[in-house]
Formats: structure tokens, C-alpha cells, sequence
């Protein structure tokens, strides 16, 4: 007995998207020499209609003309850009709307009033969503975390990743977030430029529980340390993990992206990777450090004062035409 493929539409495969990798672990090509998930992705969309049909010529699935013009020809959806983020929720809404189940890219929206009609509307259609970034699913995280208790109460924490990392994928803050939860209180960035930094120094506030009181998470990125490290202090010792990228191609989507993928699979089926409330709070700590940055000079800043309306500036101010997704 053979079962159907989920049929995956593709959003954003152009400049600054995922896709082009996500697309080698899903062919028949793949380096790793067998598709790794039970989906297919057979129609596409971009802003631009050239890398569009571009895409589609390459891996063998079918352009469209609008971003919305996939509903009723496939299972669920998937955005892999990053520059369509400040739009991602209206281009996503037809799509949740329908019930259709969704994956966002990161960082998911640019201001809390966008994601909130977004997960609203989710919440209402009962739609599968997902909202995480490539970090979220490394097993040291979960490993990590899992040893917490060998080191009794944490006291602090240290991390640092390339600042390539920063500041659209939030990749560092999104490992922490895996291995001690969402219960910020406040967070401050304080860097030289948050798009392409010399360095960047973040910290988070953990409100703390009777197994973690309060605690300070100081993250850092610059061009000159390793791929990702972390480091904890409690008061019965320490513990640490480091993830590195292999130059081994297969290696590389086996170890990073492999468990993205197939959580992904589980969203499009139902089993939702977190609940909808985690989204929001991922989004609302991020962009407060955003909001430290560009409004407090980075000092620490509550995450509950961030208004609902701010937004930082888009990474590619005009990148869509607002008439394209007018209704």
C-alpha cells in the first residue's frame, strides 16, 4: 500500500530563501540520495516571476501567476524567504483562511498587531501553523536542556554564534528560547548594525521558576566566533554543547535540516510543533530586542511595554507591491 505524497506549494524561493536547500532533501536527487519526507512540492510562487519559473524548471513543479493562486491544488504551504516577511501574513491569510496548514518563515511578522490577525484567524479556521527557525530543531538544545538538573540552579548563561546569524533568523536567541523556555521578562541589543554587525550583544532576562530562579542569558555575535556555542552555570557546576556545520553536504542536511523538514511533515499532518501562544512570544522577544536597539539605545526593555504597533524597518522596504495583496 503506497501513500500520496503531500502535495507542498513553495512561497518565496528567490532571493534569501530557504527553499533551494529545503529542495535538496526532498528530491530524488538529494545528496543524501532518497527524498527524507513524504512531500512534494508541486506548485510555486514568487515576487519575482522569472525566479519563479526559474524554480519550477528546476525542480520540475508549476509557477503561478499570484500568491494565492494555489488553493485547491495543494495540501499545505510553505514561505522560505526573508525579505516578503513584512507581508507574509497577508500573503499566508487566504491560505489560513481556507484551513490550509502553513509554514512562516522567519521572523514570522514585524510587529505584533500583524501575527496576532494571523494567529487569530489560525485559531478560528483550527489551521495547522508553524513558525521556527532551522536552530529550534537541533537536538543539543533538547540534550542541553535535559541536563540542566545535573548543574543544579542556573545561575547564568553564555552563548555565541557568526554574526551572519542576526539579525533576521534570530538563530542563537531561538536555541536558548529550546533550552529554557519563553518566560522572559526583558531583553536588550546593543550592536553597531543590526543587518551586517561587527558585533552584537544580547541579553535576556529569564523570569526563572523554582528549578531556575531568575537568570541572565548573554548572547554574542560577531564574525570571528565559532558556528554556535553555549555554556551554562549552576550552582552545583556548568555544562556546555557547541553545533558545528560539517563540509560534508549530506552531512550537513541529515544534522541541520533534516529535523525542521520532518516537523514540518508532522504540522502538515496535524501534530502541531508548538501551539500557536509560543509563536507569538518567540516574535514578541525578538522584536523588543530590536526595540531596544533602535528606540532605547539598548537598554533592557520589559517584553510586555513593546507596543503592538511597532515595526522595525523592513529589510527591503518596497519589496512587494501593497496593491498585490490589497483584496
Amino acid at each position: 500500500m503506497t501513500t500520496r505524497k503531500i502535495r507542498l506549494g513553495a512561497l518565496c524561493v528567490g532571493e534569501y530563501s530557504f527553499w533551494p536547500i529545503w529542495m535538496k532533501a526532498l528530491t530524488a536527487t538529494s545528496p543524501l540520495g532518497a527524498p527524507i519526507a513524504g512531500m512534494e512540492v508541486t506548485h510555486c510562487w514568487d515576487v519575482n516571476p522569472e525566479q519563479a519559473a526559474g524554480f519550477g524548471d528546476q525542480h520540475g513543479c508549476e509557477p503561478v501567476d499570484r500568491f494565492d493562486a494555489m488553493l485547491g491544488q495543494v495540501d499545505a504551504i510553505a514561505f522560505g524567504g526573508l525579505y516578503e516577511v513584512p507581508w507574509q501574513h497577508l500573503l499566508a491569510r487566504p491560505y489560513v483562511d481556507a484551513g490550509l496548514p502553513t509554514y512562516l518563515s522567519r521572523p514570522f511578522a514585524y510587529s505584533l498587531r500583524d501575527i496576532d490577525s494571523l494567529l487569530e484567524l489560525a485559531a478560528k479556521r483550527n489551521t495547522p501553523l508553524m513558525a521556527t527557525n532551522v536552530f529550534e530543531h537541533f537536538p543539543q538544545a533538547t540534550i542541553l536542556r535535559d541536563r540542566l538538573s545535573a548543574i543544579g540552579k542556573v545561575k547564568s548563561a553564555f552563548g555565541s554564534c557568526h554574526s551572519s546569524e542576526y539579525p533576521g533568523h534570530f538563530h542563537l536567541p531561538s536555541f536558548v528560547h529550546r533550552v529554557f523556555g519563553y518566560d522572559v521578562e526583558a531583553v536588550s541589543l546593543l550592536t553597531d548594525d543590526a543587518w551586517s554587525c561587527a558585533y552584537l550583544q544580547q541579553t535576556l532576562l529569564f523570569s526563572g521558576n523554582d528549578a531556575h530562579p531568575p537568570f541572565l542569558a548573554s548572547l554574542h555575535a560577531s564574525r570571528d566566533v565559532p558556528y554556535l556555542s553555549m555554556r551554562v552555570i549552576g550552582d552545583r557546576g556548568s555544562d556546555e554543547t557547541e553545533v558545528t556545520r560539517s563540509s560534508d553536504e549530506g552531512e550537513t542536511l541529515y544534522h541541520f535540516f533534516a529535523p525542521q523538514i520532518m516537523a514540518m511533515q508532522r504540522t502538515f499532518q496535524g501534530n502541531l510543533f508548538q501551539p500557536l501562544d509560543v509563536i507569538r512570544r518567540k516574535l514578541q522577544i525578538f522584536l523588543t530586542g530590536y526595540y531596544s536597539h533602535l528606540e532605547r539605545r539598548g537598554a533592557l526593555v520589559p517584553v510586555d511595554e513593546l507596543p503592538a504597533d511597532w515595526s522595525p524597518p523592513p529589510p527591503r522596504p518596497g519589496w512587494i507591491d501593497d496593491s498585490l495583496v490589497k483584496s
